[in-house]
């Protein structure tokens, strides 16, 4: 059941100035392993290249940068080649700043404008098919004004070229629901109503991108596996899994930011609705998580034990889920040290509180 706006104006007036209990979310991944891949200086250069091609000097610049979208990427993929590393870096700044362009009244005039924001969306996604065809003549005769979008053009050209056919339409696949989902998040923002949690859950599972970056795993690793493999329900699971622990980590770390912005259309709120308290939104969350974790495990397991008596396949499998959880860790360790849920802190060892 939705909930109408002036209960929306209520909740974030009853959230504000209410403490928030953040747990010790690392130990919960403490047993998963987390590199940082030995190339990050190297990288951090191209960043800032990239970046200075982006935008000018100024503020979006000065933000931007120190997101520190080198470290996210080297800790996301720390097994890939540089040049995938750098493609991967490439496709991690561009969902940094595409959604900005959505979801940010400071840089964006789009996030109050849906007929525009979906002409946006339509736009990029247009140029992103084109770009990931074997053909790819069109990607650079009728390339975007946007340099937002137009960004996205060594990205796709790289996958395009470097991928398998299935690859190739998993990514794809993954780049429409983001989207559509991204669309989805700014209609219900704009509208009187509040998602509920199931609703919620629904939309956040494409327009997290957790799945996008997944996509690309193969490619960073420089393997292939089999297709009937990457279709296994285990599979599917531990994708599934892996979204919804980098998903729900954020939410639960970025309460306080969105409060600051208005925004309570995320899981902490929400659950807060439906539970009373912050103690009991906050235990649901990891209750949550926990499972989670759990159910990854467990189809792990499963996975490895099936194609144990296929040595090549089992090696390409361990690496891709150690990937799967190298992200979870590495998505927390940057969320925290990064300082973008301005949480103030560059650990989480022991939890923390903080003032919404």
């Amino acid at each position: 059941m939705a909930l109408e706006i002036d209960a929306r104006d209520q909740l974030l007036q009853s959230l504000r100035g209410r403490t928030l209990r953040i747990p010790d979310l690392p130990a919960l991944l403490q047993h998963w392993p987390q590199y940082v891949n030995l190339e990050l200086d190297r990288l951090r250069r191209h960043v800032d290249t990239k970046l200075q091609e982006l935008f000018p000097e100024g503020e979006r610049l000065k933000k931007t940068r120190a997101a520190d979208a080198g470290l996210f990427a080297a800790s996301w993929w720390p097994y890939a080649r540089f040049e995938a590393l750098t493609i991967a870096t490439y496709l991690s700044i561009w969902l940094f700043v595409w959604d900005d362009e959505l979801d940010s009244a400071e840089f964006s005039s789009l996030v109050l404008d849906h007929s525009r924001a979906s002409a946006f969306r339509a736009e990029t996604l247009d140029f992103a098919e084109r770009c990931l065809m074997v053909d790819r003549q069109q990607c650079t005769t009728d390339a975007p004004t946007n340099a937002i979008i137009a960004s996205f053009r060594p990205i796709g050209e790289a996958i395009s070229k470097s991928c398998s056919a299935h690859q190739v339409e998993t990514f794809l696949k993954e780049l429409r629901f983001f989207i559509e989902m991204t669309g989805v998040e700014q209609q219900v923002q704009m509208s009187k109503k509040l998602p509920s949690v199931d609703e919620y859950y629904q939309r956040r599972k494409g327009s997290s991108a957790v799945r996008m970056c997944l996509a690309i795993t193969e490619y960073c690793f420089g393997m292939g596996i089999p297709t009937n493999v990457m279709n296994d329900n285990d599979m599917e699971t531990i994708w599934n899994e892996t979204n919804m622990i980098i998903a729900g980590m954020n939410d639960l770390l970025s309460v306080r930011k969105e409060i600051m912005q208005d925004q309570v259309d995320s899981l902490i709120p929400l659950l807060y609705v439906q539970h009373g308290t912050l103690e009991a939104a906050t235990e649901d969350l990891m209750e949550t998580l926990k499972a989670a974790i759990a159910a990854f495990e467990e189809a792990s397991k499963r996975l490895l034990d099936r194609y144990f008596s296929d040595p090549e396949t089992h090696r390409k499998l361990l690496q891709f889920i150690h990937g799967c959880q190298c992200a979870c860790t590495a998505n927390l360790n940057w969320s925290i040290g990064s300082g973008r849920y301005k949480l103030g802190t560059r650990s989480l060892s022991g939890g923390m509180q903080v003032k919404l």
